[in-house]
């Protein structure tokens, strides 16, 4: 049973339900309508291994449908239904033969006339005779494929002879489609006497794909416009991720410095590109489904085209018995209708002046399937023993652009050959590297072997002209990222310099240097020294130079001076004041005569009555200012020789006092005597020696001091 598809709404594809009448016309199956849009499929036993067993299918045409009933199946291409159809229909129904159609228009009289001209040739003298020709409409299935996108299509193309391969005009298409309306056809070809053969299905198929591509024109159309979207998403995704990997946007530098790391990174950037242009490219996969045949009585006019050469074809024109009976001729090669002029292969064969010319080495003809149409190098045509594949670029090209390459000697075509910038060598596309264009010497072509890369952290192709080896292994660094150590000034490649943390100076690993006070931080060789007391290396902020005898000293073998503000000095050129500890110069501090020990002017005073500078622990201010030796003194009764010399050296020879008192402490012996009258000499007398230091007379008129007499 068929059902008036025509009544119901066009939601389902209407080649999904010609396909289904012509299944169920062929196989003897029955449709079966169950309400508005819905209908159940009696599939015959032979068939029923192509819908997984099932006796019986329910299918939908509306989503309405659909939902009154779960256990229906949408009819739409791509669905699992129609992907059972299409088995079913290739297991027994893969060509549907409608038999003859009856001629309508009688054979003419007159000889047929060549209407182009043969191009390498001449045309004999034409043969016309009367023969049926196959002719068919093929329905296939056409898979679109654009990026993540897929869609299924179900196509009829138009009618094509199938001897010839020409298409055939609307009126014979009408003449046939009357001639079977009513017949089923059968499922296997019907061979009418005197019916040409078909030619291969392989050839014929490739004439109808023009067809059904201007057919699923709009529908390719939407595909390349939606793929182009969204291959622009994804180069732009890719993009941003790959620039993040070598060039922070933060501004802290790239993550991956190493010029071989770089250069890994940049080709799988490419790689990543060139993945996403080729998925997103629009695939149409055409997938036979059916054939509809019919036989056409047809009247042939045969040429045979020869060529000085000895190559020789055969074309021919035709007018369907049926219909307006007009004359066509088409090229046999391409299908193209009307030719402007033919050109004999030398294979033996004819094509049109679109898919066949004249090769411009030997000016043989031939066709595209025997030659090349156009060389990239300068769009000369080129047949089949003249043509190349260059094995660089994989371009197509005529051996006269042919020339080899100095790395392999491989052959190449000379749009890809040029000379090394460096050493002149001829070397092809895939062999040469072109340097980055803000070099030193800017864009240059090189080959292999001049090739450098440059290991500055950017990893850029430069010439051997514009590199330096770094000094400290054997990478090479150009002249544009050459970084010079600070210390030695020589040039250094970028895994072998660092910034020190103070002065960000760039040094070598050589002239690094660490300050032991600061293990942790980098600086250069000539920014620490060794300590002139322990050998230990320290910075400028750890270390400094002695105020005495400027040599370097680290800071746990310097100590500041308070009397002289910003100076520093060692442990053998400063003096401590025993008082408060503190640190001065040498001269800062002095011996205290009472205790020997140094004391600075801040912690020492005059005794009154000695006139000797004491530390202030020696002097008591509660006793009237005198030192602990003064208030020590005692009567002596037995001067020794160098108490009285002291004495005549103060006072004169046959001075008489009345009263010795004598003390003693660190340094001197502290002699004083009673003049009477209150007069009173007091003097400090080095031990060992004769000659007083310190003289003071004491009188009611006051205190002075005095020098000894000599």
């Amino acid at each position: 049973m068929t059902p008036d598809l025509a009544e119901h709404e066009p939601l389902a594809d209407a080649g999904v339900r010609a396909l289904i009448e012509r299944y169920v016309a062929l196989a003897g199956a029955v449709l079966r309508e169950l309400g508005p849009h819905r209908y159940e499929l009696r599939v015959p036993e032979p068939d029923r291994a192509a819908f997984a067993g099932r006796e019986a299918v329910r299918i939908a045409f509306s989503v309405e449908a659909l939902q009154e009933d779960p256990d229906a199946e949408m009819a739409v291409a791509g669905s699992a239904f129609v992907g059972q159809l299409v088995a079913a229909v290739r297991r027994r129904g893969a060509r549907q033969a409608f038999g003859p159609v009856p001629a309508s228009v009688p054979a003419a009289a007159a000889d047929a006339r060549l209407p182009v001209p043969v191009a390498n040739g001449e045309a004999g003298v034409p043969e016309t005779r009367v023969a049926r020709h196959p002719v068919g409409r093929l329905t296939a299935r056409v898979t679109v494929r654009a990026g993540a996108a897929l869609e299924e299509h179900l196509v009829d193309s138009g009618l094509f002879d199938l001897a010839t391969g020409a298409a055939l005009p609307a009126d014979v298409a009408s003449a046939c489609a009357a001639a079977g309306e009513g017949a089923t056809g059968g499922a296997a070809p019907h061979q009418a006497p005197g019916t040409l053969p078909s030619r291969p299905v392989g050839e014929l198929v490739r004439l109808m794909l023009g067809d059904l591509e201007g057919r699923l024109a709009p529908e390719l159309e939407r595909a390349r416009a939606q793929a182009e979207l969204a291959l622009a998403h994804e180069l732009a995704r890719i993009d941003r991720y790959y620039t993040a990997m070598l060039d922070d946007p933060a501004g802290r530098g790239s993550e991956i410095p190493d010029g071989d790391a770089r250069r890994a990174v940049e080709a799988e950037h490419q790689r990543r590109r060139q993945e996403e242009i080729g998925r997103h490219d629009v695939r149409a996969a055409v997938h036979p489904v059916q054939l509809a045949e019919w036989a056409v009585p047809m009247q042939r006019a045969e040429w045979t085209l020869a060529t000085a050469d000895g190559h020789a074809a055969v074309v021919v024109a035709q007018r369907a018995l049926v219909g307006a009976g007009a004359w066509t001729l088409a090229c046999p090669t391409c299908g193209a209708a009307p030719p402007e002029a033919f050109v004999v292969c030398r294979e033996d064969h004819a094509g049109c002046s679109a898919c066949a010319t004249g090769c411009s080495v030997c000016a043989t003809g031939f066709c595209r399937d025997h030659g090349l149409l156009a060389c990239h190098v300068d769009g000369a045509p080129a047949c089949a023993p003249h043509a190349r594949t260059c094995a660089s670029c994989r371009r197509r090209h005529c051996s006269a652009h042919e020339g080899t390459c100095a790395d392999g000697g491989h052959p190449a075509c000379s749009a890809c050959l040029a000379a090394c910038a460096h050493c002149g060598r001829v070397v092809c596309e895939a062999h040469a590297t072109s340097t980055h264009p803000e070099s030193v010497r800017g864009r240059r072509r090189l080959c292999a072997e001049c090739v450098r890369y440059c290991e500055g952290g950017t990893g850029e192709v430069v010439g051997p002209d514009e590199v330096a080896r770094c000094a400290s292994c054997d990478r090479v660094v150009c002249a544009r990222h050459q970084t010079l150590c600070a210390v030695d000034g020589q040039p250094h490649c970028s895994r072998h310099v660092r910034r020190t943390d103070r002065s960000r100076r760039l040094v070598c690993e050589h002239d690094r240097a660490s300050c032991a006070f600061e293990p942790n931080a980098v600086f250069a060789r000539d920014e620490v020294g060794p300590c002139a007391t322990c050998a230990a290396a320290a910075c400028a902020d750890h270390g400094g130079a002695c105020v005495e005898d400027g040599r370097f000293h680290c800071a746990a073998h310097l100590v500041p001076l308070r009397d002289r503000a910003g100076e520093r000095a060692c442990a053998a050129h400063h003096s401590v004041c025993h008082v408060d500890g503190g640190a001065f110069s040498l001269a800062g501090t002095e011996d205290c005569p009472v205790c020997a020990r140094r004391a600075c002017a801040r912690h020492r005073r005059d005794c009154v009555r000695c006139g000797r500078s004491v530390c202030a622990p020696d002097l008591d201010a509660a006793a009237g200012g005198l030192c602990r030796t003064c208030r020590q003194l005692a009567p002596l009764e037995d001067p020794d020789d160098l108490v009285l010399q002291a004495a005549n050296a103060v006072l004169g020879e046959g001075a008489r006092p009345k009263e010795w008192r004598l003390a003693r402490d660190a340094t001197h012996r502290v002699v004083e005597l009673d003049l009477g009258w209150t007069r009173r000499v007091v003097f400090a007398l080095r031990h060992g020696s004769e000659t007083p230091e310190v003289v003071m007379r004491h009188s009611l008129l006051g205190s002075r001091r005095d020098a000894p007499r000599r």
